[in-house]
């Protein structure tokens, strides 16, 4: 299976959202990580067809989704930032709904809600109304109600918001165990979501792909500039103009602070092991930062 974004450009009135974006996926999980505002989720609603780009196409297969129409959008799963729910309908009734709306027998919805319910953990809350349901429980609800169909490409736009850490590592095993012949694209700002997870990860930024790779070749790139070191409280702002502060820890013998830079930021500054984090940080510092878009890009 293959997912192509061919030249894909969106505006609202005359500001540019997405700039002229091309991407081919193959299964696996794909991360898309960058600040609010640089088009991750009006792509994601393009691809889930949502929403239609300004200019581009979408192909499945070598076909545009428009010409196939309804044999594209079975292949969707989606799940946006904000669920829409009828707050007076119980989880399952709300379950059966969309199942009819996906096109899934009465019988095939209940196999299906029931399985998913239990790996998402809500088997006994399904009778609950939605309205009475936590955040976290919705986020639950909306990972099952993007499953139902067992789509073949899973769109997951902040889908670990609101879930408490064993339900964060029970949703990162489904993923990684359902991803072998789907593609599964996630948008997140909780970078551990994907640090072990993602085929490839995509930076984005000013609606372009700034960067692109295993999460391997990424931390490459920053691997000898992610430096720890603990000082008086009196030097941050020194420290902070030398590099950028990805995460500070108070102690009893001062700051210790985890800072990426091209250079050391103190003397006693030693260098450690980058992350995902320190990626991210040394893209998106400040928007005069950003580096350049990638034109093209095809993973396989």
């Amino acid at each position: 299976m293959e997912l192509e974004l061919r030249n894909i450009q969106h505006q609202y009135g005359k500001k540019r959202i997405l700039q002229n974006l091309s991407l081919t996926l193959t299964p696996g999980v794909y991360g898309l990580l960058g600040p609010n505002g640089t088009g991750k989720t009006t792509l994601m609603r393009i691809i889930a067809d949502v929403l239609y780009p300004t200019s581009g196409q979408v192909l499945l297969n070598g076909q545009d989704k428009n010409k196939i129409g309804d044999l594209y959008r079975a292949q969707i799963g989606y799940l946006p930032q904000d669920l829409g729910m009828y707050s007076h309908f119980t989880a399952r009734k709300f379950l059966y709904f969309i199942a009819a709306l996906k096109g899934l027998s009465k019988e095939e919805a209940g196999e299906r809600i029931q399985s998913l319910a239990k790996i998402v953990n809500l088997s006994g809350q399904l009778d609950v109304k939605c309205g009475k349901y936590s955040g976290g429980m919705k986020r639950r609800l909306g990972i099952v109600q993007a499953l139902l169909n067992n789509p073949r490409i899973l769109i997951l736009d902040e889908p670990t918001v609101g879930l408490d850490p064993m339900e964060r590592v029970r949703f990162r095993n489904l993923i990684s165990e359902i991803s072998g012949d789907r593609i599964v694209i996630l948008s997140t700002h909780i970078v551990p979501d994907i640090d072990h997870i993602a085929k490839r990860v995509f930076l984005m930024g000013q609606g372009s792909i700034l960067r692109q790779g295993t999460i391997k070749e990424l931390l490459s790139e920053v691997q000898g500039e992610v430096w720890q070191v603990v000082v008086p409280g009196r030097l941050l702002a020194q420290i902070e103009e030398k590099g950028t502060v990805v995460n500070m820890l108070q102690l009893d013998s001062g700051l210790e602070l985890r800072v990426v830079g091209k250079q050391a930021p103190h003397p006693d500054a030693i260098q450690v092991a980058p992350c995902l984090e320190d990626v991210y940080m040394s893209y998106f510092r400040s928007p005069d930062t950003e580096k350049t878009p990638l034109k093209e890009t095809s993973f396989r």
